[in-house]
């Protein structure tokens, strides 16, 4: 498309005493919002990705050496009866830097 692209995300966590893996089939995304994600990962304290409907979908933060992600943050536009599901996980330092680094190398046709 010429605006945007159509992914399939797919988050696997693997702890100590706890695993989770959360799919999201069909998502769209807007080539700038991917950059300034991209931009947001190398550069910041903080990293968003929104869809194409301004729908909150990763959040990466970044506090001294501890890095969070949060997995469909809260939004405004969640709707009280659709399914909702937000989970805060405590990634490894230097996560953000490797999903840039992969999304910079990624090839890009936009």
């Amino acid at each position: 498309m010429d605006l945007g692209v159509s992914v399939r995300l797919e988050v696997e966590y693997l702890g100590r005493s706890q695993t989770l893996k959360w799919t999201a089939e069909n998502l769209w995304f807007d080539y700038e919002d991917l950059r300034r994600f991209e931009s947001e990962l190398d550069g910041g304290g903080a990293a968003r990705l929104h869809d194409m409907s301004a729908y909150p979908v990763l959040h990466f933060e970044r506090n001294l050496s501890q890095e969070y992600l949060t997995i469909n943050p809260h939004s405004q536009r969640q709707s009280q009866d659709g399914d909702c599901m937000a989970v805060r996980l405590k990634v490894d330092s230097g996560t953000m830097h490797a999903l840039y680094s992969a999304l910079n190398q990624f090839g890009k046709w936009w």
